[in-house]
């Protein structure tokens, strides 16, 4: 039986958001913002009060593959909120909001309905509610909601399904299919746009917003194409019948973005279009035969050059209303591709603001001057392109790929190429200062490691990347936070182990290990704003820099003016000191490389530390007993100990310290464990300080993936983990170690640890066991330490629940050592590119 006293609360998500402009969106009514992030949707909350922590603090699962399109619904008629995704599987998915934030509880989402599938990957969302208060702030017929929700999802077959939502019917009719529009010539769809058309006005006997027989919409279509294709159309209970109308010219590469915004004053809509030609095209939906007054001639001249204005005229309606959509105006200024734009009007003053994204790394916010109308860019946030390398060593950023208002239009934010957000608030007096956001690696998080005293968390990836998280000292609820971007590499870095406060070792497909020394510009922002003391801060070089097309971080002793690096923390116009943002972690936290350790044929599979820090192990990926060696490496001068260890004929998974270093423990993909027993007591001789002890060949009968050590206090024992489900405990039985007690699961276990004390409960004193399977699930199992020595009756003490648990495989669980008696942490590291810290009470 479930021991239920474990109580588990997760305290920090971190992970990066996929590189596509319409996998993001800002809910008006939760205030939460959604990202696709891989497989997974992250969900981040922002909390500028701090009566709350802030921070991704779910991730919802049901996609099968990369997530590559969010959006939330706006104004439903209860303010829950409804969320939409779609992705590379081709699926769209409806979630809502079941259960609301509160002060002892995450929110949670639900899966609601999902479409039957595109015949390609769905690119892009757009939605649309009768009745509904818009998320640029118009309103319109609130009290009209028997239509629900209309909804467009663009797929990269080049076809653009409708369809109609109603929360409020019976699952099989929540989500019901109306028409199938096909691109002519047919191109890649990238945006997609979704309004209503201007309705009758009051001369015309009908109340303005007043529905009559069936309801007009306005498409936009663009993509691998220089034209806009807007199609109209109506809807009806179980059908819908668009048909192209129009195609806007005009832009001279790609469109990757559309807005729609309705025009208070003049009740017409405007169409924001942002493309890869670096421009921003403005067009007006005009109801009736004669052109908007600014629209009347043929020609407009803008820059010297003469623009064509050619009205493209269409009916709409069961009574055939005459519409036009002429050009506006064309918005110069950024220097780049424009990857988004979006609009947003203020419900109080009616006024139109424009944001836009662009690969040039910079967020403009864009309006009509109030005398003369003319569109002008009134804040620019980020940096100017000129500024910055062409590659990531030089700290470019890859542009902005999206731009998002907050539901009061205080807050912008936007992501670049690395995954990680940034953000920026106003106080409306049209300052825009950059605040604390959310990053996260991109690829799978391959391993994770404590620092010594659990002071801080390593994590690597495939993505190239190493970060350090700490507590942020100065925040109300001390959350974790990125602090510094130590490695940033040109191979994927498979594993990483800290070996002292100051150093870490981590090695990559690169066939190497390098030593990563602290720089004294980190330690004193670590000490700063985490309160983390380091005894021989002097004695650190100051910063590290890499060269353009360079691998190696190499240590700078300069004055950081002179380098260009400053060492001071991110500040606010108040000049509260942040954990670094974004621009600073990817340019100005390297760690400088002090050692590369040689030896292994192919990629790095693991390295192990001794819990003294004096010796690490190290292993490869191999298919032969001359590369499954272990080669051992001592940490003061990094020469290498040899003979090099053979006892493996595949991969070495992992590999383990006893507390004491008296055991080394490696398994492996030959389904062999061995024990090393250590033979010196320093490393004053030059030899391997361990020797095979003993093997044991088909320990189980799958793969290993992982194996650690019990507590001391808790005698001579260690724990298997292996593909076959079963988790086994092995003790040391007179000169031999046996299987003592064999733990089935229902699906293989991928990573394992073991707290590194004996914890006291009131049913005695036990040992804690963390254990991680393939599919993201985990779970916390206890065994009872016998009196004479010795564990026995494992069973599982903390049951997590799958929606705060990673969607993909674990790849490494780590206690955090050190920690309080009633109260324990835990970090883990997954293939959907997360990395997560729990905390569990006793």
């Amino acid at each position: 039986m479930t021991d239920t006293r474990g109580r588990i609360h997760p305290r920090f998500v971190s992970i990066g958001a996929n590189r596509i402009p319409a996998a993001s969106d800002w809910d008006i009514n939760s205030g939460f913002i959604a990202y696709g992030a891989g497989n997974v949707i992250a969900l981040w909350r922002i909390d500028e009060t701090e009566k709350s922590s802030s921070g991704v603090f779910a991730t919802l699962k049901g996609h099968t593959d990369k997530v590559s399109a969010v959006r939330f619904l706006d104004g439903t008629p209860d303010s829950s909120s409804i969320l939409l995704s779609g992705g590379v599987d081709k699926v769209l998915r409806v979630w809502k909001l079941v259960k609301p934030f509160t002060a002892s509880d995450i929110p949670r989402y639900e899966l609601l309905v999902q479409s039957p599938p595109h015949d390609g990957s769905i690119v892009d969302i757009a939605v649309e509610r009768v009745g509904s208060k818009h998320s640029n702030g118009s309103s319109e017929d609130t009290e009209k909601k028997e239509n629900g929700t209309i909804i467009a999802s663009a797929s990269a077959d080049g076809s653009i399904k409708i369809w109609r939502l109603d929360a409020s019917k019976e699952e099989e009719k929540v989500l019901t299919h109306l028409q199938t529009l096909t691109t002519k010539p047919k191109y890649f769809p990238l945006s997609i746009a979704l309004a209503k058309l201007s309705s009758a006005n009051k001369k015309d006997g009908v109340e303005a917003g007043e529905r009559t027989e069936a309801d007009v919409w306005v498409l936009a279509i663009s993509g691998s194409s220089n034209s806009i294709q807007i199609f109209v159309g109506s809807t009806f209970e179980d059908k819908s019948d668009f048909a192209l109308s129009a195609t806007l010219t005009g832009h001279e590469n790609w469109i990757r973005s559309l807005s729609f915004v309705r025009e208070a004053s003049t009740d017409d809509l405007l169409l924001a279009t942002g493309s890869q030609d670096r421009y921003i095209r403005l067009w007006r939906v005009h109801r009736g035969t004669a052109l908007p007054a600014q629209s009347a001639g043929s020609k407009m001249m803008i820059m010297g050059q003469a623009l064509s204005n050619k009205a493209h005229r269409f009916s709409a309606g069961s009574g055939k209303q005459d519409y036009s959509i002429t050009f506006e105006a064309l918005l110069v200024g950024h220097e780049d591709w424009v990857y988004s734009a979006s609009f947003r009007k203020d419900t109080t003053d009616g006024k139109i603001k424009l944001l836009t994204a662009s690969a040039d790394n910079s967020l403009s916010i864009w309006e009509a001057d109030e005398t003369s109308g003319i569109w002008v860019c009134t804040a620019r946030m980020g940096e100017a392109s000129g500024m910055k390398g062409s590659s990531t060593a030089t700290g470019s950023t890859g542009g902005f790929w999206t731009g998002l208002w907050s539901p009061y239009g205080n807050n912008v934010v936007s992501f670049g190429k690395n995954g990680g957000w940034r953000r920026w608030n106003t106080s409306g007096e049209g300052e825009w200062v950059q605040k604390g956001a959310v990053a996260g690696h991109i690829r799978d998080v391959m391993g994770v490691s404590w620092e010594k005293e659990g002071k801080y968390l390593l994590s690597t990836s495939l993505d190239q990347s190493t970060r350090l998280y700490a507590r942020w000292k100065s925040s109300k609820h001390r959350p974790f936070y990125e602090f510094s971007r130590p490695q940033i590499h040109g191979y994927d870095i498979n594993s990483i182990v800290s070996i002292s406060p100051t150093k870490f070792v981590s090695g990559a497909d690169e066939k190497l290990m390098r030593v990563f020394g602290e720089p004294r510009g980190i330690a004193k922002m670590l000490e700063d704003l985490c309160g983390i003391q380091q005894a021989d801060i002097d004695s650190l070089p100051d910063v590290a820099s890499q060269p353009v097309l360079g691998l190696s971080n190499k240590a700078v002793n300069t004055a950081p003016e002179e380098n260009g690096e400053g060492e001071e923390n991110d500040q606010d116009a108040e000049g509260h000191a942040y954990p670094p943002f974004e621009d600073s972690l990817s340019r100005h936290t390297l760690w400088p490389e002090e050692e590369k350790l040689y030896g292994h044929g192919y990629e790095i599979s693991t390295i192990g530390c001794s819990n003294a820090g004096d010796v690490i192990a190290t292993a490869c990926k191999a298919s032969s007993i001359s590369h499954a060696v272990i080669r051992m490496f001592e940490t003061k001068t990094w020469r290498q100990l040899k003979p090099a260890l053979e006892a493996h004929s595949l991969t070495v998974n992992r590999i383990a310290f006893s507390r004491d270093d008296t055991y080394m423990l490696s398994v492996g993909r030959d389904r062999q464990w061995t024990v090393f027993e250590r033979v010196t007591e320093g490393l004053e001789e030059f030899g391997a300080p361990y020797k095979p002890m003993q093997v044991m060949a088909k320990a189980q009968t799958r793969v290993i993936f992982d194996g650690k050590w019990v507590p001391l206090e808790a005698g001579r024992a260690f724990v298997t983990a292996a593909r076959d489900k079963t988790v086994k405990v092995w003790e040391l039985q007179g000169k031999d170690w046996g299987c003592t007690e064999t733990v089935k699961f229902e699906e293989p276990i991928t990573a394992i640890d073991i707290l590194d004390r004996v914890i006291d409960l009131d049913e005695g004193r036990f040992v804690v066991l963390a254990v991680g399977l393939e599919s993201g699930a985990w779970s916390v199992y206890k065994a009872k330490v016998k009196e004479g020595g010795g564990i026995e009756g494992w069973g599982q003490w903390v049951e997590v629940d799958g929606y705060i648990a990673p969607a993909k495989a674990i790849t490494q669980i780590a206690w955090k050592p050190s920690g309080e008696d009633k109260t324990f942490e835990v970090a883990i590291s997954s293939e959907d590119s997360s990395v997560r810290i729990y905390e569990i009470q006793t």
